[in-house]
């Protein structure tokens, strides 16, 4: 089989499992073994086939509605893939009509569909003959579920919800958090300072940058690396990081001079944090256990505790689309809930006097302001205001951050806390 076509038959299986078993798509790339063993270019390839359909799904199946007499039987799933990855090649990525046409076809009947590949066929040939195929498509919002759409209107407004959607359409930049020479690391490597530290890049993998595993660095939105830097002088204070995998944070922390306890749910996530607790050289200075945050004795108090909660992600689209379809609106209420049984936790393991710093990486205003004020009510913690001015365009009236794509970053929010 030509790798061409096992390119194309492995798109057709990972678009399969996030759209139709809802898996996420780490899961599906994980779990597909053809993937693992395609050279880097081909992977490299099935990842933008997949990721730009996932981000544009709304507006790919408006054209094949279009085009469709009837719709397809729901247990031709496999058929529907294909033809909306032929459209994704046709419309988005400009591969030649003949290319992503014959492709198809040739996917079609080897997954054994031979009875489909004359629908398929004219289909997409009839996509090739529209002077537009995307006219009376543009609104970037048919490509988000209604829910969330609606949810960002009542939020921030319809024009600023309508810059989100059309935003995260885009390939997302790539940051690079350091442990110290930031300066001299982003003039290495051609890339951007921020006002969060970070050094921003156009894209790219990590790995291709000149002495990459030399730089003590990560891959960290800028957003996401605020938390951390929110907190007073850490040197030699013992810091909890609840919900550490896959480590960013905890090395931030480590960075600054902090004694870090990193706790996570999941020992397979562990694992990529201890690699990268060893990669960064701070092994000494971190502490690393599975466990559930909820279940930590809080006999021990520690300085500060750092409470990256789980959360709906609704800030990370831009690079993560495939939970536009995995997340339902009752996800919402369900993670808040958790987020502040995970924050009344912990103030109870924070030292009084001690900061927290609660952060997620959703828009959604339910995981952000209303999780804090909740535990505001109780007299236990008060908020801090960050007094740094780098902060001040993030600055919310409650005195917390929250940043938006279209300040440049991934929506994500945080907030700082002093337990009284």
């Amino acid at each position: 089989m030509s790798e061409n076509l096992s390119s194309r038959l492995c798109a057709v299986r990972i678009l399969e499992a996030i759209t139709d078993r809802l898996c996420t798509s780490d899961e599906a790339f994980s779990a597909d073994k053809v993937y693992s063993e395609l050279d880097s270019s081909d992977r490299r390839f099935v990842r933008l086939l997949v990721t730009t359909c996932l981000r544009r799904l709304g507006q790919i199946d408006g054209i094949l509605n279009r085009l469709m007499k009837r719709p397809l039987p729901k247990r031709q799933k496999t058929a529907w893939a294909i033809l909306r990855l032929g459209v994704t090649q046709g419309v988005f990525l400009g591969t030649p009509d003949y290319a992503f046409v014959n492709t198809s076809v040739s996917v079609a009947r080897k997954m054994h569909l031979d009875g489909l590949t004359g629908l398929i066929n004219g289909v997409l040939r009839a996509m090739t003959r529209l002077e537009n195929p995307l006219s009376g498509l543009e609104d970037s919002s048919i490509n988000l579920p209604h829910w969330l759409y609606d949810s960002w209107v009542k939020a921030y407004g319809k024009k600023r919800a309508d810059s989100f959607a059309a935003i995260i359409l885009n390939t997302p930049p790539l940051d690079i958090s350091v442990c110290d020479n930031t300066s001299f690391w982003a003039d290495k490597w051609k890339g951007d300072v921020l006002v969060t530290g970070s050094i921003r890049l156009d894209g790219g993998s990590p790995l291709d940058l000149i002495d990459f595993e030399k730089a003590r660095a990560w891959v960290q939105n800028g957003a996401a690396s605020v938390p951390a830097q929110l907190f007073s002088d850490l040197t030699g204070k013992v810091v909890a990081d609840l919900c550490a995998a896959p480590g960013g944070k905890t090395a931030q922390l480590a960075c600054r001079g902090a004694k870090v306890y990193a706790y996570d749910v999941s020992d397979k996530r562990l694992v990529r944090l201890r690699e990268n607790m060893q990669r960064l050289n701070l092994t000494e200075q971190v502490h690393i256990a599975c466990a559930n945050a909820l279940d930590l004795a809080e006999k021990e108090k520690f300085d500060a505790v750092l409470l990256d909660a789980p959360c709906s992600a609704t800030g990370t689209l831009q690079r993560h689309p495939d939970l536009k379809y995995i997340r339902q609106p009752d996800d919402i209420a369900r993670l808040a809930k958790i987020q502040k049984e995970l924050l009344k936790k912990a103030i109870k393991l924070t030292k009084k006097g001690g900061e927290i710093v609660f952060s997620t990486c959703s828009l959604q205003p339910e995981e952000g302001d209303a999780v804090v004020q909740s535990v505001l009510e109780t007299g236990l913690v008060e908020i801090i205001h960050p007094t740094d001015n780098r902060w001040t365009p993030f600055l919310t009236e409650y005195g917390s951050l929250r940043f938006c794509p279209d300040q440049g970053y991934d929506g994500f929010y945080s907030c700082l806390l002093r337990k009284n």
